[in-house]
């Protein structure tokens, strides 16, 4: 029998090790992150709904939300399936053609004072806790086909009860855009920080008051704005660590792998300065788990590769735990080579199955 040499003996420690903490990391007990909004993205519909009176108050359909005032409407496939009493079917098509941010559901509504102005409410999962931070965006992106103006006045309003707007009101907005929002190509983000009261249960969607905020986009005076809405969001946050607003919406909420070099396991500086956004994350919303999944490319053994994808996500999880993460947030696992993103046939750098992916919950 040939006897194994220290080198290897080290590398078994280190995948045994990743093994022990892997098990006992399965007992969470901290508050899963989630999205209080529901049907955030506007896919769900209300399939028990087979016939509305007319096509310009479609939004019956989508399930959860609700008009706050007047007849926002909805786009969305499911559309074809109503049998409408008075159909006009050109009537969506007149406010623009955007793609919807992602899926396949998006909402519209016009932003203007008085009788015109309109938005949607819908109530959120679980109400806001007094005293808490709570991060919000939405993705909004102007309609070209109708729009006269662009305006900054679109974000969202909180309320305890469902809300009762009404073409005189006059309710300002919780959290609204910092800037104008003109761009009829792409989506943009509406974001901000809101300290809960500890009463909210219900969250609004467009603009209540009387005096919209805005430009003409094709000259004269502010008239209306039409806008397109999709992928809205609302985040507990853990602790703000006295950030200002624009720094938590600059932050990214999506991540790449981590790659390393090959051979490579030490999280080196060039790594920490990736892992930092992802331990920033963390440190400011409530999360409830962090998966380290530990990859390799398949130079070695599979043996071999194994070991090599758990020492690196062992050291990525070391470094988050050096920079204060609580160790009962994170669990490992190591893949080897067997979850590859770049295979033979691909013209992909191979070196890109060297890596660490994060998964946040």
């Amino acid at each position: 029998m040939k006897v194994p040499n220290s080198k290897f003996c080290v590398l078994l420690l280190f995948l045994c090790v990743a093994i022990v903490q892997n098990s006992n990391s399965q007992d969470f007990t901290h508050s899963r992150t989630q999205n209080l909004i529901p049907n955030p993205s506007f896919e769900n519909v209300n399939a028990s709904i087979k016939r509305l009176d007319m096509e310009m108050q479609n939004f019956g359909i989508i399930k959860d939300w609700k008009p706050a005032i007047n007849t926002p409407d909805v786009y969305h496939p499911a559309l074809d399936n109503i049998r409408f009493i008075h159909r006009s079917p050109n009537f969506l098509k007149q406010f623009g053609q955007q793609t919807p941010k992602t899926g396949e559901g998006k909402v519209g509504m016009y932003i203007a004072g008085g009788a015109y102005k309109e938005g949607i409410t819908a109530q959120l999962k679980n109400p806001l806790k007094a005293g808490r931070y709570y991060y919000f965006h939405m993705y909004v992106s102007l309609g070209e086909g109708i729009s006269n103006s662009c305006t900054s006045s679109i974000g969202s309003y909180f309320s305890a009860r469902n809300p009762k707007f009404t073409i005189t009101s006059k309710y300002p907005l919780h959290i609204s855009s910092t800037k104008m929002v003109c761009d009829t190509k792409q989506w943009v983000k509406v974001c901000g920080v809101y300290k809960a009261r500890g009463t909210e249960k219900y969250i609004s969607l467009g603009y209540f008051g009387d005096s919209p905020r805005g430009k003409s986009v094709k000259g004269g005076g502010f008239d209306t704005a039409y806008y397109f809405v999709d992928d809205v969001l609302l985040m507990e946050m853990r602790d703000p660590k006295n950030l200002v607003a624009d720094q938590v919406c600059n932050m990214a909420l999506k991540f790449s792998p981590v790659e390393f070099l090959i051979g490579e396991s030490e999280a080196y500086k060039e790594i920490q300065k990736i892992l930092d956004s992802y331990i920033q994350y963390v440190k400011i919303f409530k999360v409830n788990k962090v998966k380290i999944i530990g990859h390799a490319d398949d130079a070695g053994s599979a043996f071999e590769n194994e070991i090599m994808s758990s020492m690196r996500a062992i050291n990525v999880k070391n470094y988050f735990i050096e920079q204060g993460i609580d160790e009962s947030l994170i669990e490992i696992e190591a893949v080897g080579d067997t979850e590859p993103i770049v295979t033979k046939d691909s013209d992909l750098d191979p070196d890109s199955n060297n890596r660490v992916e994060i998964k946040i919950e």
